[in-house]
């Protein structure tokens, strides 16, 4: 494939800078903004829990809120509205804290004991004048931990909500769910809780198509690709199974590969050798979607739904 030239480059670089937002990612970025505007009228600060399986777009979510609310550096002093840290695996009360000290530039963040570590967090977060606290992969919790660690480390993350008076975001895959079940106390600072799933276009054929021509428009191509025409958004989904990495990763390769070759939209055959490149892979389905026959795809779909009813 031959290298690009500065007009294609370009575009690439646009490709990397689209951002789709569907409604329901919308309605869950809303909510995380009033857990940060709202939790000062409250006698208690506004907290929730997201959660959603590998590859529906937590991490975009998460970026894109981060993106609003960037750290700020006033000369030798950085602010950090928004501190977005990860759970470790295992997850221990001293892992997490050390991941909260070490997004807030702490030098040496793993010194110390659990004591010392826990007032250094408490004074960096005053220091850094953090509005909220957004905890990435709390499924950790739950992969290797015993009820005994979940409930110790639950009582820290309470501990801290009630110390600091900050708001906490709690994200991770669907078995986060039950560290809340483990621990009641911590279960009710944490009455918002919302989900992101896969697009069902079986189910709402609306909501994939709306996708799908959000990324339509956000093309650097110089003609419309197609994505919403005939079959082709039936074809998409059984490519992806409607996960959202999927679908981007499916996009952004047949993009850049109309642009390599000069072509001024995505064909149907950059389709067919990216999903075979990509996803055929993992996604193990009897045929590509790409190459089969109009026929034969709405075939699929009257089987796939028969299935479900």
């Amino acid at each position: 494939m031959k290298t690009p030239d500065s007009n294609v480059h370009a575009k690439l670089l646009q490709l990397k800078r689209i951002l789709i937002r569907h409604p329901h990612f919308n309605t869950i970025l809303a909510e995380m903004e009033n857990c940060l505007e709202e939790s000062d009228d409250y006698s208690e600060p506004q907290c929730m829990l997201v959660t959603g399986d590998t590859g529906v777009g937590k991490s975009r979510l998460l970026e894109t809120f981060y993106s609003l609310h960037p750290r700020v550096i006033n000369g030798d002093h950085t602010e950090t509205p928004v501190l977005l840290a990860s759970l470790p695996l295992p997850a221990t009360i001293s892992g997490f804290f050390t991941a909260i000290l070490s997004f807030l530039k702490a030098p040496y963040p793993d010194r110390g004991n659990i004591e010392y570590k826990h007032t250094r967090l408490i004074q960096l977060l005053s220091r850094s004048n953090t509005r909220l606290i957004i905890l990435d992969e709390f499924q950790h919790l739950v992969e290797r931990g015993t009820v005994r660690r979940i409930e110790v480390v639950a009582d820290a993350i309470k501990s801290l909500i009630n110390q600091t008076r900050l708001p906490f975001i709690l994200v991770g895959m669907p078995s986060a769910a039950a560290v809340l079940e483990c621990s009641p106390q911590l279960a009710g600072r944490f009455p918002l809780r919302m989900a992101i799933s896969a697009f069902n276009w079986i189910e709402k054929p609306a909501d994939f198509k709306r996708l799908l021509s959000c990324y339509e428009q956000g093309l650097p191509m110089d003609k419309a690709s197609g994505l919403c025409d005939e079959d082709m958004p039936a074809r998409f989904y059984l490519a992806t199974g409607g996960n959202f990495r999927s679908l981007a990763t499916l996009i952004q390769k047949a993009v850049r590969m109309a642009l390599m070759q000069g072509c001024p939209r995505i064909e149907q055959t950059h389709l067919v050798l990216c999903f075979d490149r990509y996803l055929a892979q993992n996604r193990k389905l009897r045929a590509n979607p790409f190459s089969e026959s109009a026929e034969a795809i709405e075939q699929w779909v009257t089987q796939l739904k028969e299935a479900r009813a």
